[in-house]
């Protein structure tokens, strides 16, 4: 039963936070070989979900 409820908090909690760090990475390594901008990290792209995530809530009638 502790290996069931680990893997499902693995895959809900953990597994999505590591792919966010991944991508974040790709992205800055990308940005910097193009050089388009060097000094991307993790708070910008959490900046860019939060917006996202913003105008998705607004767009759908989500109440502030």
């Amino acid at each position: 039963m502790g290996q069931i409820i680990f893997k499902i908090w693995y895959l809900i909690a953990i597994l999505p936070f590591i792919m966010f760090l991944e991508g974040t990475e790709m992205l800055a390594d990308y940005l910097k070989k193009k050089e388009i901008y060097a000094h991307w990290d993790v708070f910008h792209s959490l900046i860019v979900v939060l917006v996202i995530l913003a105008i998705f809530l607004s767009i759908n009638g989500t109440r502030w």
